[in-house]
C-alpha cells in the first residue's frame, strides 16, 4: 500500500515543485540549476562514498536558491 501511495504522490510533488520554481522564477537564469550537484550526489551514492554524498547535499543546502539566482553583482556594484 505504501508503494502505491509514492507512486501516485511523486509526479504530483514532482509537477508542484516545477510550479513552484516557475512561479517563484528560480529558474530563469539557468534551467539546469544544480544539474552538477545532483550528478555528483547520484555518482557519490553509486560508489557508495557517504562521506562525498553527504559534502554535496550540505553545499547545496547551505544556500538552496543561490544557484538558481544566477550570478551576483560584484560587491559594491548594484544590479
Amino acid at each position: 500500500m505504501l508503494a502505491d501511495l509514492f507512486t501516485e504522490f511523486t509526479p504530483v510533488l514532482r509537477e508542484g515543485l516545477i510550479e513552484l520554481l516557475t512561479l517563484t522564477g528560480l529558474r530563469t537564469h539557468d534551467p539546469n540549476t544544480s544539474d552538477d550537484a545532483h550528478e555528483a550526489l547520484v555518482r557519490a551514492v553509486a560508489d557508495g562514498d557517504a562521506e562525498a554524498a553527504a559534502e554535496v547535499v550540505r553545499g547545496e543546502l547551505e544556500d538552496p536558491f543561490a544557484p538558481a539566482q544566477g550570478p551576483s553583482a560584484p560587491a559594491g556594484d548594484p544590479e
